[in-house]
């Protein structure tokens, strides 16, 4: 009785096929269009660092936020956006406020939704000299965290990560990634939101 053995050849570095179950499926990108106004002229090179910050922060989670420049003239008649980010300074009335806000998010408690944030500038210029760390940086995460009240439809907090509610100098002095991105949890919630 004769027995025949039967080699597949595989090229060098090529996997077996695994059922579609095994395969990890990264879930579809998002696309989000953001309205972007600064009305207190920040430097262009803070700014275009504190939006990257804001792009690579959301797209870890598969979120592609979209910039549309909203200073120059009727750049933003018509554009319709998902939300509005506006970099400004604090008001008398938000000199009472503990120094630690870098900025609010204006939520529609009725519908859920947001579209409308302040970055105060001039807190974060504080904040950020007072932790020796790079304004725009801090900028950045600012305009993220404001960004995600925006997408999550709530001011609520998280316990950890980018939206929680507390932001230490010593939090950002020590600059821990896992201070500065989404939660899992967070990030899913923002994608069930805007599918």
């Amino acid at each position: 009785m004769a027995t025949t053995l039967v080699l597949s050849a595989m090229p060098a570095g090529a996997q077996e096929a695994r059922p579609a179950s095994a395969l990890r499926v990264r879930p579809a990108r998002i696309d989000v269009e953001v309205s972007f106004y600064d009305t207190v002229q920040v430097p262009a090179a803070t700014t275009d660092t504190a939006l990257a910050v804001v792009t690579r922060t959301f797209a870890q989670s598969g979120i592609d936020v979209g910039w549309k420049d909203c200073d120059s003239g009727d750049a933003c008649t018509g554009h319709v956006a998902r939300a509005i980010v506006r970099l400004g300074r604090s008001s008398a009335v938000m000199k009472q406020a503990s120094p630690a806000v870098l900025g609010d998010a204006i939520i529609d408690r009725g519908t859920g939704s947001g579209v409308f944030a302040t970055i105060y500038v001039d807190r974060v210029e504080r904040m950020s000299e007072r932790a020796e760390t790079d304004v725009a940086l801090l900028l950045g995460r600012a305009i993220a965290h404001e960004l995600g009240h925006l997408l999550l439809g709530t001011n609520a907090h998280s316990p950890s990560g980018l939206m929680r509610a507390h932001w230490t100098e010593t939090d950002v002095r020590r600059n821990l990634l896992s201070d500065w991105i989404l939660s899992k949890k967070d990030a899913e919630a923002i994608r069930r939101r805007l599918r």
